[in-house]
């Protein structure tokens, strides 16, 4: 399986021989665990000891910049692919979608957003991804601190702090990551947001006690918008409108009845049908729900209530 690391680093080398020496040991372990490299494209600076790196080591190296970028700072001639974006919102969203392990070295006021951008919605439960600070010589020492204070007044939980994982050393860093590797699980799963008269449509299986989205798991090969397609025929015996299939968010929460860690992630789409909405024989019950019914779903639907219910489109 493909193994991607986005490292967030400087354009800049800065002033500390110690900074450089460990981003060159960080990326000699990260290859050495067989992982490819996303980065922000550039050739000087942190940016370029890094990917020269990956380079030499003959592994993947993916630079996605924005076009101003380009023109305004030098642009690595050898990687593998450039992928060129319209700003730096869009780079990071890219990023997003093409990695899962996440690392800021050393740098400046654009690494310290990136890295805390992804922090963000990993703690929100938009994406889940691994986030690490290589904390060399207590560079991010402001940081802790604010994060400490962060919990301290009640703006942070505990947990989510944890969430952000700050190593003084790349041998520690990459341990957390290998370790996040060895036990990360998630459900992928697909689900069908139909919306009536400020009521959403829910679903209850056979046997169980909570109803949820109607959906399911994608099989081999399938894409998102087959699975929708499959699943709403399977369960409720409509058939989705391909032309109108709308993508509403994606949410990721702990999955009901399994073990703790174990997460699931719920992409949502929403979409016009033909046909009558009639259970399928695994089905117990169809009901529209409310707001004021979120207690009756599991952890990730109640994520998805709240969205709606912001969306100002469930009563």
């Amino acid at each position: 399986m493909r193994k991607t690391v986005c490292i967030f680093c400087g354009a800049n080398t800065g002033t500390s021989p110690e900074i450089i020496k460990q981003a060159e040991q960080l990326s000699d372990l990260l290859i050495q665990k067989g992982y490819s490299l996303i980065y922000g494209g550039g050739k000087d600076g942190l940016m370029g000891i890094i990917a020269n790196k990956f380079i030499a080591a003959e592994k993947e190296v993916i630079g996605i910049r924005p076009d101003k970028l380009i023109k305004d700072e030098n642009v690595h001639s050898v990687i593998t692919q450039l992928i060129v974006v319209k700003d730096m919102h869009e780079r990071k969203a890219k990023m997003i979608e093409m990695s899962d392990i996440f690392i800021a070295l050393p740098g400046g006021i654009g690494t310290l957003d990136e890295i805390i951008e992804v922090y963000t919605q990993t703690k929100i439960g938009f994406i889940s991804k691994f986030c690490g600070i290589l904390n060399t010589n207590d560079f991010y020492e402001g940081l802790e601190i604010l994060l400490h204070k962060m919990v301290k007044f009640s703006f942070l939980k505990e947990e989510d702090k944890k969430a952000l994982y700050l190593a003084k050393t790349p041998e520690a860093l990459v341990n957390k990551i290998l370790n996040y590797e060895s036990i990360k699980k998630e459900i992928d799963k697909i689900a069908y947001i139909k919306i009536k008269d400020g009521r959403i449509l829910c679903a209850k299986s056979k046997g169980k006690h909570k109803f949820y989205l109607p959906g399911g798991k994608r099989e081999e090969g399938e894409t998102d918008e087959a699975t929708l397609i499959r699943e709403s025929e399977e369960e409720l015996s409509i058939h989705i409108v391909p032309s109108t299939i709308t993508y509403m968010g994606t949410f990721i929460a702990q999955a009901d009845g399994k073990p703790k860690g174990v997460l699931v992630k719920m992409t949502c789409y929403s979409a016009q049908y033909k046909g009558t909405i009639t259970a399928c024989s695994e089905i117990d019950e169809i009901k529209w729900l409310n707001y004021k019914d979120i207690d009756l779903v599991s952890e990730v639907d109640k994520k998805i209530f709240k969205f709606l219910k912001e969306e100002g489109v469930l009563t």
